[in-house]
């Protein structure tokens, strides 16, 4: 036993991106994503980076997955790699862009960790700023409002949509983003 033990704690050390890939044939996503962070600070692949940022958004804290977000799109290869992702897309996928995915996530993380109301309309902000006017599918707009959506938090919903209408910004009036503006009214409380 202590040998399987120290065999582990080895592998952990000298490999740890195939123990994240282990870890995840085994359902142990958060520690995939630990192993995945590992080796990108042993590394500085940025693929490592955003793989353990892509974990803790979906299974991991908010916490966590904020930490990641603000190193990844720090990262000096933040945009090349949004690039490649974004070839990498087949044609019968949706067309999202990589770059609204992650700027998504940190939203609904920066949400989830946001306590006052001041705090929540600075994220309504952030998901605005980094929204192209043309308003594409699965942009952070959308994703944070699904969360609000979701969270069934009234007061949030009713200031994203006063945010996302203010003419501050103007979106393309598409139908993404009549389907956001009609989610935002039908959770919105005042």
């Amino acid at each position: 036993m202590i040998l399987l033990l120290s065999l582990f704690g080895v592998l952990s050390l000298c490999v740890p991106y195939e123990m994240s890939k282990f870890a995840a044939n085994l359902g142990l996503y958060t520690l995939s994503g630990d192993y995945a962070y590992q080796e990108y600070e042993r590394s500085g692949d940025i693929e490592y980076l955003a793989r353990s940022f892509e974990i803790a958004a979906e299974r991991g804290g908010a916490r966590k997955a904020d930490s990641r977000f603000e190193g990844l799109i720090a990262h000096k290869d933040f945009k090349t790699y949004c690039s490649e992702r974004d070839a990498q897309m087949s044609a019968d996928t949706p067309q999202y862009k990589y770059e609204d995915y992650v700027y998504g996530r940190g939203a609904r993380a920066k949400y989830r960790l946001a306590k006052t109301a001041e705090e929540k309309e600075k994220v309504c902000e952030f998901a605005i700023l980094h929204t192209e006017a043309a308003f594409p599918a699965g942009n952070p707009v959308v994703t944070l409002a699904i969360e609000g959506a979701t969270k069934e938090d009234g007061a949030f919903c009713a200031m994203l949509l006063r945010k996302v209408q203010s003419g501050e910004r103007e979106f393309a009036h598409n139908d993404y983003y009549t389907d956001i503006v009609k989610i935002l009214e039908e959770f919105k409380s005042e």
